[in-house]
């Protein structure tokens, strides 16, 4: 129940997008891709190790276009990414858990010029969320729910900061566009998180993306569906 209640909050992105309902899971493989789209699962999550440890395959590309997903299934898949090399293309959008934990773990990247790579917050950035979530709840189940998510979190945020000493990744990339500097944007309604310049990418340790027809420049989903740019500088200077 409880993981289930996360995953709302990591793939509220998802309902906005009025003309495209959410459907299983695609994994499939061609040659040395395997592309995965749709949420990010345990199943699917599943089905891409099964193409890897088969000894006939040798897979080198992860295609991936997905809005995310639980945070401990996207630990687990940029996990999976990370330790057997996997490199990471994106097409359309790779958003939430997948732009935290899966695209950051990638050797190195492809990206379309208009993909966006937006970031919605991590296990770390989630104390606001879960206590909008508790305050929401009947008074009578408030108590045994912070209970149990505390629980929940304790957990993750351990695996969370071991995931990102393990990639090289500074953990920040997934809250920077939480700082206070930026509380007026997502007030404003229409945006559902954030995005990084490739150069800032960089300086947070997301290295080697190239640009399938360069030069790369952050184009909405759609109307309803706005990220807005943190400039990691902006903010080395604020503090």
């Amino acid at each position: 129940m409880y993981k289930s209640l996360i995953l709302y909050f990591f793939v509220s992105v998802t309902f906005v997008f009025q003309a495209t309902a959410d459907t299983e899971t695609s994994v499939s493989l061609a040659g040395n891709t395997v592309t995965y789209e749709g949420t990010v699962t345990n199943e699917a999550n599943s089905k891409l190790l099964s193409f890897i440890e088969q000894p006939e395959n040798s897979i080198k590309w992860l295609s991936i276009t997905s809005k995310g997903g639980e945070v401990n299934e996207g630990m687990s898949l940029g996990s999976i990414v990370f330790d057997h090399k996997l490199k990471v293309a994106v097409d359309k959008y790779c958003l939430s858990s997948c732009a935290n934990y899966v695209f950051s773990a990638a050797p190195a990247h492809r990206i379309s010029k208009h993909a966006l790579i937006g970031f919605h917050g991590g296990v770390s950035g989630m104390k606001h969320q879960i206590a909008t979530l508790i305050s929401s709840l009947p008074a009578q189940e408030q108590d045994a729910t912070e209970a149990n998510l505390r629980s929940y979190m304790q957990a993750a945020l351990s695996r969370e900061k071991q995931f990102f000493e393990k990639i090289g990744v500074e953990q920040r990339i997934t809250t920077l566009g939480q700082s206070t500097q930026y509380d007026a944007i997502p007030n404003q309604g229409e945006f559902f998180g954030w995005y990084y310049s490739i150069e800032d990418m960089a300086r947070l340790g997301v290295n080697n993306i190239e640009v399938t027809d360069p030069p790369w420049s952050y184009k909405p989903l759609s109307e309803k569906v706005k990220f807005f740019r943190v400039k990691v500088s902006d903010l080395q200077q604020a503090n």
